[in-house]
C-alpha cells in the first residue's frame, strides 16, 4: 500500500541512498607555500588523483561503497511491498539500517584513515575534506526510524482489533 506513511518514507530512504552514490564525499588537500592544493578526489566509485596535466586519474576503486548504497536502496524498495507481512518489515529495517551503518563506516573512515593510510597517499600536512552534503547520508537512517516506528505502531492497532474480536 503506497498510501502509507511507512511507504513513503521507505521510498524516500531508497531515493536518497542512490543520490549518496553520486555525491563526491570529499577531497584531501596539503598545504604548499601557504595555499591549499586539492591532490585527491574521493566518491562512492573511486579515488581519483590529479596528475600533472590537472586531470582526474583513478587510482583505486571503491565500489564495495557505491554496493552498500545501492543494497540499501533495494532493501528499501523491497520491503514496501511487504506491507501485509509487518514484522519481516521491521526485520528488513533493522537489516537496512545495519547496511547503510556499514557504508557510513567504511565511507567515513575506513577508507580515508585505514586504507588511504597504509598505500601511503597521506603524506605529511594532508587533511581529508569531506563534503557538507554528504550529511545527506543520513537521511535515509532518520526515514527509516520513523517508518519502523510507523510500522510497529500499524502492528499494535491490528493486534488491538484482533484482541476485540
Amino acid at each position: 500500500m503506497i498510501q502509507r506513511i511507512q511507504s513513503l518514507l521507505l521510498f524516500v530512504a531508497a531515493v536518497i541512498s542512490v543520490v549518496v552514490c553520486f555525491i563526491n564525499v570529499g577531497h584531501i588537500d596539503q598545504q604548499i607555500g601557504g595555499e591549499m592544493m586539492k591532490f585527491y578526489q574521493f566518491d562512492s566509485f573511486t579515488l581519483q588523483k590529479l596528475d600533472a596535466n590537472n586531470q582526474m586519474v583513478s587510482v583505486m576503486h571503491t565500489t564495495y561503497i557505491a554496493l552498500l548504497w545501492i543494497a540499501s536502496a533495494i532493501l528499501s524498495m523491497v520491503t514496501i511491498f511487504f506491507y501485509k507481512k509487518r514484522p519481516l518489515q521491521v526485520k528488513l529495517n533493522g537489516i537496512n539500517m545495519l547496511v547503510m551503518l556499514a557504508a557510513l563506516v567504511v565511507m567515513l573512515y575506513v577508507y580515508p584513515n585505514l586504507v588511504f593510510e597504509k598505500q601511503e597517499w597521506f603524506k605529511a600536512g594532508m587533511v581529508v575534506n569531506f563534503n557538507y552534503w554528504i550529511l545527506m547520508s543520513l537521511v535515509p537512517a532518520v526515514c527509516l526510524f520513523f517508518a519502523n516506528r510507523a510500522i510497529k505502531n500499524d502492528e499494535k492497532k491490528v493486534r488491538a482489533a484482533d484482541r476485540l474480536r
